[in-house]
């Protein structure tokens, strides 16, 4: 009988602004939790902090961001969503499906150097004023 297949996925997901570190990790462990039950393994889990958020969400202004890349079968992504919708101290996610090569650190990397040179245009944009 042949293995199931596994995809890879990129889950980004927002938890409420003062949300201790001891509950934030408890959230991290169950979708870990998860990810193993699926056969999965986890490739990156990145914790960008306290950002403010682009609106406000349930009156939240600011949010702790957190990026997981993960390898699952089937229904791997649907069961860690189900987790976040019914824990209040999700405020958003979303997930995507990315190539099975594919490197979360180059493509940091990548947008740090984009918003760089953004910084820099606008800097010369605002001395040609």
């Amino acid at each position: 009988m042949s293995q199931p297949s596994s995809h890879v996925y990129e889950t980004v997901y927002v938890l409420k602004s003062g949300l201790s570190d001891t509950d934030a990790t408890a959230i991290h462990q169950k979708v870990d939790n998860v990810i193993n039950k699926f056969s999965g393994q986890l490739k990156t889990r990145d914790d960008w902090g306290l950002k403010e958020l682009a609106y406000p969400i349930e009156k939240e202004t600011m949010g702790k961001f957190s990026v997981v890349v993960y390898s699952g079968q089937s229904g791997v992504v649907e069961e860690i969503e189900r987790h976040f919708k019914i824990s209040s101290d999700v405020v958003r996610y979303i997930t995507v499906s990315v190539e099975e090569d594919y490197d979360y650190a180059k493509v940091k990397k990548q947008i740090h150097l984009s918003e760089e040179e953004m910084k820099k245009a606008r800097e010369m944009r605002k001395k040609g004023q």
